[in-house]
């Protein structure tokens, strides 16, 4: 028997000191909720679980812009519509003046409703605004948690002045350039010699088309065509990203002289445009450029909804990714109340009988006395 060493009050000591520990462990799981409350408890669950956190808060923003985008086209489908009721009561009127039952004072009537129909057409497309800021050309959606996981589409505004010509850049050009090459997008065209284009989403600058090569017409009624600019760009535009339309027209019959060009020349909106509408003179000539005013409209109008329906799937699918991203993060830091419970348990019964043996560990050297009575 020794005094000096006490090994099973050692031995007691280091048993509670590692059930007080677990204990102490398992009141904070259960207070916390959390597995993982500090970097040493899983250093590998940790970092994980970090990242898987960085992923779904990434989610569950790019689920709120996906909203966001869906309400930015519900935006552009309204002023579509409103647009294509007002191109719908232009036709009404254009069929009514086209009637021989109608005087000319009744076609100027009908014609005084179109101009004030057109520039309602005109104010909507220049007013009509999301979060303070026009919705007109090129979005990027950012719909994902990491770069490049966005779509990109083009709202088109469509006013009075829009021609029914119209399509995209098939390059890069940059400032200065005088040569374009251009997909039509519109089956209405291609450009002519005397068209003015504006060129360009932001900011856009007119152009005077003084040259023109034959085009190569496609299946579906679009066609790709080069064209020379009278001026060259005054801003660089993308590939695919900058729309280029008909805006007016020079009419070069009414003078003998090709090279000079006046005011009465100047027709204003492309061909198609529902500023050439006259019912007063030509009610029946005006129909087809309505029906191809009406016709591009529901282009852009399909184009917005298809990506609305995109959009649909892209918010399925991110909430989807969340939840199961999330449901993956608990299981690796969120404590089981179950396990947790039963250890908190096990633990405090071993506190309470690894205290009672350090008792009788220490009254143990007491023994010694009776050697020496």
């Amino acid at each position: 028997m020794i005094v000096n060493t006490n090994l099973s009050a050692l031995n007691s000591q280091r048993i509670l000191f590692e059930n007080t520990k677990a204990a102490s462990t398992a009141m904070e799981r259960l207070a916390t909720g959390s597995k993982i409350n500090k970097a040493q408890d899983d250093v590998a669950g940790s970092a994980i679980a970090d990242r898987m956190t960085s992923q779904v808060r990434g989610l569950n923003m790019a689920l709120k812009n996906a909203e966001d985008a869906r309400s930015m086209l519900s935006v552009a489908e309204t002023m579509y519509l409103d647009q294509t009721d007002i191109v719908q009561r232009v036709r009404e009127l254009a069929v009514q003046a086209a009637n021989d039952s109608n005087s000319a004072k009744d076609r100027e009537y009908m014609q005084s409703e179109v101009t004030a129909l057109v520039a309602e057409m005109d104010r909507i497309a220049g007013q009509t605004m999301f979060n303070g800021e026009s919705i007109a050309g090129w979005r990027n959606f950012q719909l994902g948690t990491d770069a490049g996981q966005s779509i990109g589409t083009h709202i088109t505004t469509l006013s009075g002045h829009s021609g029914t010509t119209y399509g995209t850049a098939t390059q890069d050009y940059a400032a200065g350039s005088t040569n374009l090459e251009i997909k039509g997008i519109s089956t209405s065209g291609p450009f002519a010699f005397g068209d003015i284009l504006m060129a360009g989403l932001y900011n856009p600058d007119t152009y005077f088309v003084q040259g023109v090569s034959a085009a190569q017409m496609h299946d579906d009624g679009t066609f790709t065509q080069t064209i020379s600019l009278s001026a060259g760009l005054a801003q660089s535009i993308t590939a695919g990203d900058e729309i280029v339309s008909s805006i007016g027209t020079i009419d070069f019959s009414i003078t003998d002289d090709p090279n000079t060009l006046d005011n009465e020349q100047f027709m204003l909106g492309g061909r198609g445009s529902l500023y050439r509408i006259d019912l007063s003179t030509n009610a029946a000539g005006a129909l087809q450029g309505i029906d191809s005013a009406l016709e591009t409209l529901a282009s852009v109008r399909v184009a917005v909804g298809a990506v609305q329906n995109r959009l649909d799937h892209t918010i399925s699918n991110l909430m989807g990714l969340a939840e199961q991203t999330t449901a993956a993060r608990s299981r690796i830091e969120e404590a089981d109340f179950a396990t947790e419970s039963a250890v908190l348990a096990k633990t405090q019964v071993l506190q309470q009988t690894a205290t009672a043996m350090l008792a009788q560990a220490n009254a143990k050297p007491q023994l010694v006395l009776e050697l020496i009575k």
